[in-house]
């Protein structure tokens, strides 16, 4: 394919050539063991995604056998990751946070035409989760003020992934100073995906006030809460308001520094008169905080 040079427009000549559909595509390559869906071949074909994990550049080295491809004609043509800015050094990728639903969240984000990380940071932010009398979330209300790193930041990007037993996908409401732009949610992932807009336009170094509420869906008893930070953050508070009527037996705090690391400082937390706990954690590395409890 003389003249060829970006990976997405390889990909569609290359399909193209072979006569076979998406569907057909996904076919085979689940033949040989490995499961990917058809809005990420699509989305890939469109230049608004591209493999970068392990597990997708080996479905992109069974694309070039399946396509009757050169080995490496596609996979020279991604060139390095995708830098995200000058501030990606201090950040962790979706795939440290969310493993395999990477994937799937970078598609939801990707109909938002914005690519996380974003160029700002948490300096502080405030998680108060709300457990109703049936065991089961009720809402989270997250506070926080944000930090850009470069100009002309006015909005952040807020992400919920719904529990295997959940009934739907949360819903999320902004309030002052901030307001809602695109939100964009999926039942087949469980990811919610929406911009939360500032008061105004940032310069770097500049801070922001964020104030939000999500409203879960839940199908079951709720077990765990956590926040999950993609670069480090000065000041995390995270409180969990139980109901006096479902108290649970057992609390503890947990960190963990990604998803392909094991939970690390395990500690036992009190719940007060109040029914509540909190945890906080200060000047954090990225990676995971949150909290776990047993009803019985």
């Amino acid at each position: 394919m003389p003249g060829v040079v970006d990976f997405a427009e390889a990909l569609t000549k290359a399909v193209d050539d072979s006569g076979l559909s998406l569907e057909r595509i996904q076919h085979h390559l689940a033949a040989r063991g490995m499961q990917v869906s058809l809005s990420t071949l699509s989305y890939w074909r469109r230049g608004r995604s591209r493999p970068e994990r392990p597990e997708s550049l080996k479905v992109v080295a069974a694309l070039e056998e399946l396509l009757h491809l050169d080995g490496g004609f596609l996979t020279d043509r991604l060139g390095d990751r995708r830098p995200r800015g000058r501030w990606v050094g201090q950040a962790m990728s979706l795939e440290d946070m969310w493993d395999s639903r990477a994937t799937d969240l970078g598609e939801v984000i990707s109909r938002i035409d914005r690519l996380q990380p974003t160029a700002s940071t948490y300096l502080t932010v405030k998680d108060r989760q709300v457990i109703g009398p049936d065991r089961r979330e009720v809402e989270m209300h997250c506070t926080g003020v944000v930090q850009a790193l470069e100009d002309g930041v006015d909005r952040f990007l807020a992400i919920q992934l719904a529990d295997a037993a959940d009934l739907g996908v949360a819903t999320i409401e902004a309030g002052a100073p901030c307001r809602l732009g695109r939100v964009r949610s999926e039942d087949a992932t469980g990811f919610l995906v929406a911009e939360v807009l500032f008061d105004r336009v940032l310069r770097a170094g500049e801070t922001a006030l964020v104030d939000y509420t999500v409203r879960m869906r839940p199908g079951a008893d709720s077990e765990v809460c956590d926040r999950r930070f993609l670069r480090p953050v000065g000041d995390y508070v995270l409180q969990i308001d139980f109901h006096p009527d479902a108290v649970p037996a057992r609390c503890y705090r947990f960190a963990r520094p990604s998803l392909h690391e094991p939970e690390t400082a395990l500690s036992d937390l009190w719940i007060g008169t109040t029914a509540s706990t909190h945890i906080h954690v200060r000047n954090s590395k990225p990676g995971i905080y949150g909290v776990r409890w047993e009803w019985e």
